[in-house]
């Protein structure tokens, strides 16, 4: 009798489209500022953010990792595959438990691995800031095609088997890494040489699609710490021709803290009215609050001319806007003439919708907790991350 073959478990690299990359992207968007998204203000979010701060994630945390990633993988060359992977996992752990500081990304969970480890989460940021170069067709290289570029001459291949010779180093010239980057213990805060570097690729970083210099560029080249809040005279006076969609991104910041309050005022009065269940009125008494806050910024808002900057809204995120924008200036203050729009637009998530007249949406209510559920905020843009990227430039003189 023939003895059946053994089959050995095999470890793969599988990456995703460019698509499911954006999707992933707004998914960590969304779980980092710590809200649903049941309407879809965050699509209003991203897009000012990507043109404000091209590169950035709410997941950002120290500059330097914009060089530790590349310096790790520069460190593996001749390893591709699976023993990448593995090799790349271990030192991206080991670092985690070297570096000292705040802003360690994987410290929680050290000596596990992260979920999100840094070339995860800063991949994106070295593409767009130039660090990574572009393969010929201008197409980002994903990590399995740098592992590959950086094997020894003759053996670097792409997706389609085809000879990667004469490609330029996947990454630009990096600076020199610290004396201690092989062992002991190392800090989070740039060197010297690194500040410059970084200085020099984000002070030309422009917005996307697009000729104009970035306000991040801008707020890079002014070498000081970065102000408070998004809205400081500060970053107005730098901000050029974006001074006005800034403006604007305010207004909307503001509307949305509304929306989203608006939409939880509404789900907790469902709750009560039609589900027949006890439950605070925590959300219903905040919105009464946001809207006092917010009312006077977000009823200045110019839709059509928020479109021109960030792209069409989508049709019932679109009719939400204009619905509350109307509802706030009438000085109304009974958000269900609101639910019909509100409806609408939470429909786009079939069966999780919790504002629908139907079994789902109860059995989604009844798993929603009023006293557990995040108080509505404004749109913040990535500020705390961009904040902090600024200042670790600007500790370094």
């Amino acid at each position: 009798m023939k003895k059946s073959p053994i089959v050995e478990p095999a470890l793969g690299w599988s990456y995703l489209s460019r698509a499911a990359l954006a999707r992933a992207k707004a998914q960590m968007d969304n779980e980092s500022m710590g809200v649903r998204d049941e309407i879809g203000f965050l699509i209003i979010h991203q897009n000012y953010a990507d043109r404000f701060f091209p590169g950035t994630s709410v997941l950002h945390t120290r500059a330097r990792y914009a060089l530790i990633v590349p310096w790790l993988f520069e460190d593996l060359a001749g390893l591709t595959g699976a023993v990448a992977i593995r090799a790349l996992r271990d030192r991206e752990c080991e670092l985690a438990g070297r570096l000292d500081g705040w802003g360690v990304i994987g410290k929680r969970v050290f000596p596990k691995p992260s979920n999100q480890p840094p070339s995860t989460v800063y991949w994106n940021a070295l593409a767009v800031w130039g660090i990574l170069r572009p393969r010929a067709n201008g197409r980002t290289l994903s990590r399995a095609q740098v592992h590959r570029l950086l094997r020894p001459a003759g053996t670097a291949i792409d997706d389609d088997g085809q000879s990667l010779i004469g490609f330029d180093p996947p990454f630009l010239t990096l600076p020199e890494r610290p004396k201690n980057w092989q062992e002991g213990t190392i800090t989070p805060d740039l060197g010297q040489g690194e500040a410059t570097f970084l200085r020099e690729r984000l002070s030309n970083l422009r917005r996307p699609n697009d000729h104009e210099l970035s306000l991040l560029s801008r707020l890079v080249k002014t070498r000081v710490p970065a102000p408070d809040s998004l809205w400081s005279d500060m970053v107005s006076e730098v901000a050029g021709s974006d001074r006005r969609p800034l403006r604007r991104a305010r207004q909307a910041a503001s509307l949305a803290a509304i929306g989203r309050a608006v939409y939880d005022a509404l789900l907790e009065a469902m709750v009560e009215h039609e589900d027949k269940r006890t439950v605070s009125d925590r959300h219903r008494a905040h919105l009464a609050q946001m809207v006092e806050e917010h009312r006077s910024l977000a009823c200045t808002l110019d839709i059509d001319a928020l479109e021109v900057d960030i792209g069409a809204l989508p049709s019932r995120l679109r009719a939400v806007v204009v619905e509350t924008k109307a509802w706030l200036t009438t000085g109304s203050r009974d958000p269900n003439i609101l639910f019909k729009p509100f409806e609408a637009a939470e429909a786009r998530k079939g069966s999780r919708a919790r504002l629908a007249r139907t079994p789902n949406g109860r059995a989604r209510r009844r798993e929603w907790s009023s006293n557990e559920h995040s108080l509505a905020s404004p749109l913040h843009y990535r500020w705390g991350q961009v904040s902090g990227l600024l200042n670790d430039l600007a500790a370094v003189s």
